[in-house]
């Protein structure tokens, strides 16, 4: 059995965070995400991702790996402390270089933008079954 850490609950496994520095890609993923029935909540940097998964651990986190001031590999090192290292992370990315990035992130996938709402609700779902 996975080891699960103290702050993550059952209701937490629920919550997805869509972490992108775009705006509107953050909406449109999590507009997708809530209409397939997650609970979504949103940060536009790892700064924030990291102080929002204090609170509320998340489940499955989608991650653009090109956050400015901190990569997604630094987020994703940052979340997996604070939510423990079993924390299911997809990377998604608008480069080439999506699998390499995601295999640096330790990410249990990738997603190159853009991609349809199918494709990133499927790759969600595929992460909660992996997680705790």
């Amino acid at each position: 059995m996975k080891d699960v850490p103290a702050n993550v609950t059952r209701a937490t496994h629920l919550l997805v965070l869509v972490v992108d520095d775009d705006p509107d890609v953050r909406q449109v993923l999590s507009w997708a995400l809530e209409d397939a029935g997650f609970d979504v909540m949103t940060a536009a940097d790892g700064r924030t991702a990291l102080a929002q998964a204090e609170v509320r651990p998340p489940g499955v986190v989608v991650l653009d790996h090109g956050l400015p001031n901190a990569d997604g590999t630094h987020v994703a090192a940052g979340l997996r402390q604070i939510c423990g290292e079993h924390l299911p992370i997809l990377i998604v990315t608008a480069d080439g270089r999506a699998a390499e990035k995601a295999r640096r992130a330790g990410a249990y996938g990738f997603l190159h933008k853009p991609f349809d709402d199918a494709v990133l609700v499927g790759a969600v779902r595929r992460g909660f079954a992996l997680g705790y």
